[in-house]
């Protein structure tokens, strides 16, 4: 049983003098944690080891997904130490984030000690931080730092920053750990209608040939201010506006008041309808409530127009006329044009009058007159036109009599060689008649057609 202990024994401190039979004191610099995948660029450290065993040489590797360099072997002597610079470049396949791994130390007798280090593995974005500061709606730009985390110069930076609040592109260059600060204006346009609160930034970094993306949050601050504005003016048609305009970011609840006498208010008008009406006694209470938006405006026109009054009256009397006019016409007479296509591209078009009798009327006469620029095409509708002058470019038709609610149409076609852009009317028609032994006239509605150009 004792030999079986020394045995085993034995063969413990015969493993444990394998093991660490190297005997290195090992310390690390970090000259810079942060590799960047996406321009190659690796991680350095610097080692200073010291050497309390025997003089021997040494080689540095890992074996899980970083290639360090340099790969060559290096002496120390016993008792001595060294100072060796290495850079860690991690594998493509590593994901981005912060990694810990070992690296180990072999010596010419293939003996080991394992040591470990953190680095930062990140593409081109990652390597800087862009801090920006907090703004409010009276900011006319902000403040953003932007750091260079990685230990390398960058001499052209591409930098582009778009955010609810700006857009805004500039070239940089940023040594080793280097800071600088941006100032980059605000579009007022933009911020006047944001509510307070955290938004995005996305910054795009170009170099080399690489670009990468970082994200970072602007905080907008609450601030409150409602302008008040009003106006009264006019004597015969007062006006008065009442206006309240929310000039912060943050949602804020406003209320306007007005009153009239129930005279006036009968003659009164208003831009939007109130929230609330009362009457006490012999006034008429308005108000309106609402929540506005940063830069949204609760505007109220109170207008009372004491002409009102007799604009009506007079309402009433002309459709009076044009409902007495219209009952007592004999004769109704339309006039409509419309475009037609020709073979040969001609602008034409064919216009049609139609009369209609509301009692009986005779010896119809129907004038048109063809307007400046156009051609009467000698082809007509199913009623040809009794008379021609083309010298005084008129047109007529006779017709001998009409029972009442009787039609006629009648169709011709005008055409000119030069094309017509823009706006063409057309004369009205006039139509003279005799009812019962007296000779009266009426005249068409006027009739245009627009003719815009193509693309």
């Amino acid at each position: 049983m004792v030999k079986k202990q020394a045995l085993v024994l034995f063969v413990i401190l015969f493993m444990f003098s394998l093991i660490s039979a190297i005997n290195l004191d090992v310390s690390s610099k970090p000259i810079s944690r942060v590799a960047i995948m996406d321009l190659k660029e690796p991680a350095v450290f610097e080692l200073t080891i010291r050497n309390l065993g025997e003089t021997e040489s040494f080689e540095i590797y890992s074996l899980v997904g970083v290639d360090i360099t340099p790969e060559e072997s290096f002496t120390i002597s016993s008792g001595s130490t060294k100072k060796i610079k290495i850079q860690i470049m991690p594998q493509e396949s590593k994901p981005r984030r912060i990694f810990p791994f070992e690296y180990t130390i072999k010596n010419s007798l293939n003996e080991i000690q394992k040591e470990s280090l953190t680095i930062n593995i990140v593409d081109l974005g990652g390597a800087f931080s862009i801090t920006p500061k907090n703004i409010n709606p009276k900011s006319e730009e902000i403040e953003i730092l932007i750091q260079n985390k990685a230990n390398i110069n960058f001499d052209a930076l591409e930098i582009m920053m778009s955010s609810a609040f700006f857009d805004f592109e500039t070239t940089l260059s940023l040594d080793s750990k280097e800071t600088k600060e941006l100032e980059v204006p605000i579009d007022k346009e933009k911020s006047k209608t944001l509510d307070s609160g955290d938004y995005l930034l996305n910054t795009k970094i170009t170099t080399q040939g690489e670009t990468g993306e970082t994200e970072s949050i602007i905080k907008f601050l609450a601030q409150e201010d409602i302008e008040t504005s009003e106006i009264i003016e006019g004597i015969i048609i007062k006006r008065q506006e009442i206006a309240k305009k929310n000039l912060g970011n943050v949602r804020k609840t406003v209320g306007i008041n007005a009153e009239k006498n129930l005279i006036s208010y009968l003659f009164t008008t208003l831009n939007i309808a109130p929230t609330k009406t009362e009457i006490k006694g012999f006034r008429m209470y308005y108000s309106w409530e609402k929540e506005l938006i940063p830069n949204e405006e609760l505007k109220v026109i109170v207008k009372t127009n004491w002409f009102y009054p007799l604009i009506v009256i007079i309402l009433i009397i002309g459709l009076y006329l044009l409902i007495k006019k219209s009952v007592e016409t004999d004769l109704m007479l339309r006039k409509r044009v419309s475009f037609i296509k020709t073979k040969g591209g001609q602008f034409a078009l064919k216009v049609s009058l139609r009369i209609k009798a509301k009692k009986f009327i005779e010896r119809i006469n129907v004038i048109d007159k063809l307007p400046p620029l156009v051609h009467l095409y000698e082809r007509y509708g199913v009623i040809e036109p009794d008379k021609i002058d083309l010298k005084n470019r008129r047109i007529e038709w006779n017709v001998p009599s009409l029972n009442k609610d009787e039609e006629r149409l009648f169709t011709y076609i005008i055409y000119s060689k030069v094309g017509v852009i823009g706006k063409f009317e057309l004369p009205s028609a006039r139509a003279v008649y005799e009812k019962q032994g007296k000779i009266k006239e009426t005249t068409s509605n006027r009739s245009f057609f627009i003719n815009e150009p193509k693309d």
